[in-house]
């Protein structure tokens, strides 16, 4: 019995060393403030298509961590882990063009690229979005498309959207209501195709 306790020790202890991945050694090397070998070790992720590592690396190139400031490259490696999937990056791209900053102020492309993190289901998309549309930045002014994507926010897990939902939920009408309810049915609905 002792031997074979030994020996799943042994083997469960040797899955945590192969469950410490990569990019968690990286961003290890980050937190600790070693940053030349964080960005060595997110170079080579990024150049394998890892897109955690190709937004991390985007941030040290504009922040210009550990003297690796490039605006080009920073460019590059967020707009890769964007096209890659990443919704973090597409917030942050989001962001960038919404509010100007590090770009030109381009009102569409930020909701295009909160619409994309939106639809993976990112909570900070969905609000982001919302605001657009309650707004009228970037997409037509439509107060029943915000309450959607302010409810579909609070569905992932946003509780930031709980006020602004409650606000307009009492400014619109019966009717308006419904079409919030079937527009939230058609985003769930793609949610799962």
């Amino acid at each position: 019995m002792r031997a074979w306790s030994i020996r799943l020790v042994t083997v469960l202890l040797a899955l945590g060393v192969v469950a410490c991945s990569d990019y968690d050694r990286a961003r290890s090397a980050f937190e600790g403030g070693d940053y030349a070998k964080a960005f060595e070790r997110y170079t080579v992720l990024a150049e394998a298509g890892d897109v955690r590592a190709q937004y991390d690396l985007s941030q040290m190139y504009f922040q210009g961590v550990g003297g690796q400031g490039d605006t080009q490259r920073a460019w590059h490696w967020l707009l890769t882990s964007a096209d890659g999937g990443n919704v973090a990056a597409m917030v942050k791209l989001g962001s960038i063009y919404e509010n100007g900053v590090g770009a030109s102020r381009d009102n569409a492309s930020a909701a295009q690229w909160y619409l994309r993190a939106a639809r993976r289901g990112d909570p900070i998309g969905r609000f982001n979005l919302a605001s657009l549309y309650l707004k009228g930045i970037g997409v037509p002014r439509d107060e029943v498309a915000a309450l959607a994507w302010f409810r579909m926010a609070l569905k992932a897990g946003g509780p930031a959207a709980r006020s602004w939902a409650d606000q307009l939920e009492r400014r619109l009408t019966a009717e308006e209501l419904a079409r919030v309810d079937q527009i939230v049915e058609q985003l769930e609905a793609a949610e799962k195709e």
